[in-house]
């Protein structure tokens, strides 16, 4: 197919410092793809580039540089999409979503009613807070929120009684669904010592308690957590591909899929797939990025237990409009394609 691509650097300030066991940011560079059609039409795709991941922006220019779009048949990409050779994450992810825009666009529908998806059927995406620099300050953002109906913690601070916490104050002035995620920042002793403590919280699950990897440590996990734990686990960091889904099976609960960790829609899909066959509950996440990597998330959503696809919340002015995020409720346009464009136009 005769299209033209391009690579940009997508800068994006956000609201707040956003504080995570990873570090903290004011601000994220992500890359834009864009995907130029014969008709004129320009299709996105974004990948996210969080400092913590090993890929900076040159390597999606290359990957994207690298590949062959002649044998791309946009009425029928899927052999394509299937095909895409291996490389960053995030930049087989941001040509995955290009490609769903611009077959989206050829039909002239959004791309959740190709699927056969109904957006009304998606639940409430949660909301995420990053680690408080004090339990004050905590309290004060926890009472600004509080009409939101799912709100996950981010802890792993480095100080267990801190992070206690900051959970127990929040569940002291919140009644909503909550969830924790530590994004790695527990020791396996640590994670063993406080699920259970938790209990008593009413979580709705912990996320990604323990580091990546060894996936072995998952089962090592579940062997030492006493009989009868209910607070499920779900894992993040520990997931990328369908093989580490696999090696979970039997250790973690549930498995949160990003976009930008698996390779896009197409990729994320086959995920679903081997999720429920697995018996494995099911998670759509997201990273800072903009309402065009969000509204390609969206579109799949329905086929989710929960959503965490607030990253659009966090930034100071989102440069693309798209989903529409009310209190947790998602709502997505219905317009042709992702249905996203560049704020103001």
């Amino acid at each position: 197919m005769s299209a033209s691509w391009s690579v940009s650097p997508l800068r994006l300030g956000l609201r707040h410092v956003f504080r995570i066991a990873h570090g903290a940011s004011t601000e994220r560079t992500n890359a834009l793809v864009t995907m130029q059609l014969p008709d004129g039409q320009t299709c996105f795709g974004e990948a996210a580039l969080p400092p913590y991941y090993p890929w900076a922006l040159a390597d999606i220019e290359t990957y994207v540089a690298s590949l062959s779009f002649d044998d791309l048949d946009i009425l029928a990409p899927a052999s394509f999409l299937d095909g895409l050779p291996d490389g960053p994450g995030p930049a087989r992810a941001a040509v995955d979503m290009a490609i769903h825009d611009a077959w989206a666009h050829s039909l002239g529908h959004p791309l959740f009613r190709l699927l056969g998806l109904d957006p009304a059927r998606s639940v409430a995406s949660s909301y995420a807070m990053p680690i408080p620099e004090s339990i004050e300050e905590h309290v004060e953002r926890v009472r600004e929120i509080a009409h939101f109906p799912f709100l996950k913690l981010k802890i792993g601070s480095g100080d267990i009684a801190f992070d206690e916490a900051v959970i127990r104050t929040t569940r002291d002035h919140y009644k909503g669904a909550l969830c924790i995620d530590v994004n790695a920042g527990w020791s396996i002793p640590d994670a063993v010592r406080m699920i259970p403590k938790l209990a008593d919280c009413n979580l709705a699950f912990v996320e990604q308690p323990i580091a990546a990897e060894p996936v072995d440590d998952w089962h090592l996990l579940r062997r030492l957590l006493p009989a009868g734990t209910s607070v499920p686990i779900i894992a993040d960091e520990s997931v990328q591909g369908h093989e580490t889904v696999i090696a979970l099976a039997g250790a973690a609960d549930g498995i949160n899929v990003k976009l930008a960790k698996c390779g896009g829609i197409r990729a994320a899909l086959h995920m679903v797939s081997l999720a429920r066959a697995l018996d494995l509950s099911l998670m759509l996440g997201c990273m800072i990025e903009s309402s065009v990597a969000l509204t390609a998330a969206a579109h799949i959503g329905p086929l989710f237990d929960y959503l965490d696809l607030d990253g659009p919340m966090h930034l100071a002015a989102d440069p693309f409009d798209g989903l529409s995020f009310d209190a947790g409720v998602i709502g997505l346009p219905d317009r042709p394609g992702l249905g996203v464009k560049p704020t103001g136009t």
